[in-house]
């Protein structure tokens, strides 16, 4: 068994044995004579003022937009001047940030190369027209049966189907986000949503899956990842390994949060993209959420108000 999600591995070191990367940034914290409690003061009077400054326009804003825009708007440039200060006092710190977005962007820059040299399959990237609907009779997967269904036989007169398109069986993002999903049951069930989540593994992981999930919505499995290719999602490197989604994904280990145990024959593509969308009963498209990053995701709130905005609520079902 493998206790990871592999879109992190490059993150999880141990102390024994550190990256270069991981080296190089205790050598620099080591060279860095400004103590930590000082550090740590600094950036905490930075994030104070930040929230000062912004909850101050959000009331300059809700009290008249207009006025705000152009006349109190201004307010939050005052992030600069707080900025500066930080700066000044740390000057190391502001040195090893310009070095550390450097890195962000030429590391961003190689992966988006890779991608575009081997013109990888994800339809996001190059903008290509994603379907506006389904075809209802694509045939999928049970995952818990393992028979041959139909996407019509979920779709049902008066209700909305919510597919949620994970990206591979280890994905700790995807599970938190069903999990979330799950936890927001009566919302949707209020509102006459069905959440669907489809796949694109084996029978096998899947099960493995839903075991280790306690997941109780249905779900499907798209082998050939019809559903996906129809909604432009494929592979990518570049979004996957992005920069700023690796150091996310590190903070996991640092609060010791374990990854899942899943063999690694059945996470197959750990490099696919995943997303939300809402379909009406007859499989149009009502609400698209194509993933950015392997964290991103969109909120439940959003998804309610998506399905509010498209008139699915259940009085209007």
């Amino acid at each position: 068994m493998v206790r990871m999600d592999l879109d992190s591995h490059a993150g999880l070191q141990t102390n024994t044995h550190r990256s270069p990367v991981a080296r190089d940034s205790v050598i620099m914290a080591e060279d860095v004579t400004v103590s930590e409690e000082t550090l740590t003061n600094g950036l905490s009077m930075l994030v104070k003022v930040g929230k000062v400054l912004l909850e101050t326009a959000q009331q300059d804003a809700q009290a008249s937009l207009r006025n705000f825009v152009p006349h109190k708007i201004t307010v939050l440039f005052g992030l600069i001047t707080a900025g500066t200060d930080f700066y000044r006092s740390h000057v190391a710190v502001r040195e090893q940030l310009e070095d550390l977005l450097q890195l962000e962007r030429e590391w961003d820059s190689f992966l988006e190369s890779v991608d575009r040299d081997l013109q990888t399959s994800d339809g996001q990237l190059s903008g290509e027209k994603t379907t506006d609907s389904l075809r209802p009779g694509t045939v999928l997967t049970d995952a818990r049966s393992g028979r041959s269904v139909t996407l019509d036989q979920y779709l049902v007169r008066g209700q909305k189907l919510l597919l949620v398109l994970i990206r591979h069986f280890g994905c700790l993002a995807s599970r938190d986000h069903v999990a979330e999903l799950g936890v927001s049951q009566a919302d949707l069930d209020a509102r006459s949503v069905q959440v669907l989540v489809v796949s694109f593994g084996s029978l096998e992981g899947a099960q493995l899956w839903l075991e280790q999930t306690g997941c109780s919505f249905e779900m499907l499995l798209d082998p050939q990842r019809k559903i996906y290719k129809s909604f432009g999602l494929g592979s990518s490197y570049a979004k996957v390994m992005k920069f700023v989604c690796l150091l996310q994904y590190s903070e996991y280990g640092a609060v010791d949060r374990d990854f899942p145990d899943i063999p690694f024959r059945l996470l197959e593509d750990i490099y696919q993209m995943g997303g939300d969308f809402l379909l009406d009963e007859a499989g149009k498209v009502v609400f698209s959420h194509p993933s950015k990053t392997p964290l991103d995701s969109p909120t439940v709130t959003g998804i309610l108000q998506a399905v509010d905005a498209a008139g699915c609520s259940s009085h209007s079902a």
